[in-house]
């Protein structure tokens, strides 16, 4: 059970009516990733208690803008405690000896690393009407439909915008294959 403590009565009633109307968002959205209902609980209690410090930041009069906003605080919450995870997991492998890694593989998997934080870092610069259909796809696993429902578009739209994002960062990509970067 998580307590919170306002300054004023506004502040109180702008999180229980944040809470109310994303609390669906929140779950599901941390249900995309590969952590257990115990974990999601505590994350959850996590990501609410960022938002009551971020109250300031949030206008429930802009269903979408807020909506983008409370996705955007819970997928970066749930990456950052997955990649903290993660380390300390590698850290109680490394006194796992390794079994006979070949050179190929090890470069292999460098290259496949650098290609995927380009990537990474070109989504990034991407607009945000682009950068959420893309992360609802592919981070979350959201289906065409799901996506519309979610941001309250047409499954028409929600194509449309999976579309020119794809084409954009082929675009950008090719630019920097081309130019030798990558």
């Amino acid at each position: 059970m998580i307590t919170l403590v306002f300054d004023t009565e506004e502040e109180k009633d702008k999180f229980i009516a944040l809470y109310e109307t994303y609390g669906k968002t929140v779950y599901y959205t941390l249900k995309r990733f590969p952590i257990d209902e115990h974990t999601i609980e505590d994350l959850s209690q996590d990501i609410y208690i960022k938002l009551a410090d971020h109250l300031d930041n949030i206008d429930l009069a802009d269903f979408k803008k807020t909506q983008n906003y409370v996705i955007t605080i819970v997928r970066n919450y749930c990456m950052s405690y997955l990649r903290k995870y993660s380390k300390n997991q590698e850290e109680l492998m490394e006194d796992v000896p390794s079994i006979g890694n070949n050179a190929g593989n090890i470069e292999q998997y460098i290259i496949n690393k650098e290609q995927i934080m380009q990537l990474a870092d070109e989504i990034g610069q991407l607009d945000d009407i682009y950068k959420s259909v893309l992360e609802l796809k592919y981070v979350n696993e959201f289906t065409d439909d799901e996506i519309a429902a979610f941001l309250k578009i047409k499954k028409k739209t929600v194509e449309m915008r999976l579309y020119r994002a794809k084409k954009m960062l082929r675009a950008r990509l090719g630019e920097k294959e081309n130019a030798g970067q990558i």
